[in-house]
């Protein structure tokens, strides 16, 4: 093999290495956390259970709302011929709450007053090293799990998305916005945006090329897992040939 062929591995291995790293840690974590749960439930004190199920159930939950962004964003004229992006605009804006919501709750609940290390009868009670333990655990869990794979997968394929999940997570989201939870963080947008003159006409200095071919956002996510070429096949024409946006 060339040195041309094995450059691109070389380039990805250090990706890939910490992102093992990254899984290995995170798996040691979650020992630890299921361990620390059972332990309690174990011992008589079932909140800790109670609020391990209610933690998973929330970012199940979060899942599900992200990937649905991804699939109706994807498929939002299909659904709704009748309706205009500004109800799309609405209805996106009603989903960031359980974003918002679940991501600090489930944080809270997933906290352990102490982590125990299996086999060894220690405890970790350091308020700093217990902190550390809850970004990392949740913020990871949240990132991989509650984000990136549904986002993938409802981009791979919306329309099974939604066959699955539209009947129950559709009404949710439509409760929220026709109560007006997002309401306030539109009069701040829009209330900022006037006073800075924001609309793009007024943006100078950028000279964008048109598309070569309309790109939503489930197009965009399902190119972080893009489909592997037959080995010394030429790249594609889109990447032959890359409009490039000047900047002056």
């Amino acid at each position: 093999m060339s040195t041309a062929e094995q450059v691109p591995g070389l380039r990805t291995a250090p990706r890939v290495t910490f992102g093992v790293v990254l899984f290995l840690a995170w798996g040691i974590e979650t020992v630890f956390w299921l361990y620390a749960t059972v332990h309690s439930g174990a011992d008589g004190d079932v909140m800790p259970v109670v609020t391990a199920v209610a933690a998973i159930a929330l970012l199940v939950l979060l899942a599900g709302m992200e990937g649905l962004e991804v699939a109706v964003i994807d498929r939002w004229r299909s659904l709704y011929p009748e309706r205009t992006t500004s109800d799309l605009a609405a209805w996106l804006a009603a989903r960031q709450l359980f974003v918002a919501l679940i991501v600090t709750t489930a944080t809270l609940l997933a906290h352990r007053e102490a982590i125990i290390v299996p086999g060894s009868g220690s405890e970790v009670t350091q308020g700093l090293v217990l902190g550390l333990f809850d970004l990392t655990w949740t913020g990871f869990t949240v990132l991989w799990f509650a984000q990136i794979f549904p986002k993938h997968l409802a981009a791979t394929n919306p329309d099974r998305y939604l066959v699955h999940l539209r009947r129950t997570l559709f009404p949710i989201v439509e409760g929220v916005r026709q109560v007006g939870v997002s309401q306030p963080g539109e009069w701040v947008a829009s209330s900022v945006e006037r006073r800075l003159d924001w609309p793009l006409p007024h943006v100078t200095g950028i000279e964008e090329v048109p598309p070569v071919h309309e790109q939503s956002l489930a197009t965009i996510w399902r190119e972080l897992i893009p489909a592997s070429a037959p080995a010394g096949s030429p790249p594609p024409a889109a990447e032959q040939e890359r409009p490039k946006t000047r900047v002056e």
